[in-house]
């Protein structure tokens, strides 16, 4: 296998990038949540998808703790989504956050959902529903400040 660049990643984070490039061979590894071992060889752009996300999280890695390490966040005073699910994710485990989410209206948790794990603008979550992007911003905020006050718990 040829030697990948080390980057850190979150604890959620299952895959692990392989690939001999001289034979055109790229290999993604994960571990499931029974704890199986499954390795899927892919072709180059695929690979490449990971490879640029892997890139992507290891800034947010570092950006996260350069910013936010020991300090006392609010998340409904960070700016930048990306770094708000960063926060709760590095803050939370990955199941906290899981009943979090559950436990807010179906309505609010499926734009939370599209907002910040699928990247989607209000404008376009206001499309898809038919309605207004205040709508689903005024929506979005209620949900985070539920969220919030479930982990300052």
């Amino acid at each position: 296998m040829d030697k990948r660049p080390s980057r850190r990643k979150f604890t959620d984070n299952p895959y692990r990038l392989e690939s001999i490039v001289k034979k055109e061979i790229y290999i993604i590894k994960f571990t499931d949540n029974k704890g199986n071992k499954h390795s899927i060889q892919v072709d180059k752009k695929v690979f490449d998808l990971f490879d640029e996300s892997e890139k992507y999280e290891n800034a947010q890695f570092f950006e996260y703790y350069k910013y936010f390490n020991h300090k006392n966040i609010n998340i409904n005073n960070i700016k930048n989504k990306s770094l708000i699910e960063d926060y709760v994710i590095n803050k939370h485990t990955t199941e906290e956050l899981k009943r979090a989410l559950n436990s807010l209206p179906k309505i609010q948790k499926r734009r939370i959902v599209k907002y910040f794990f699928e990247n989607k603008t209000y404008e376009e979550i206001g499309n898809e529903e038919g309605c207004s992007k205040m709508a689903i911003k005024y929506s979005i905020d209620i949900a985070l400040q539920k969220l919030s006050k479930k982990f300052q718990k």
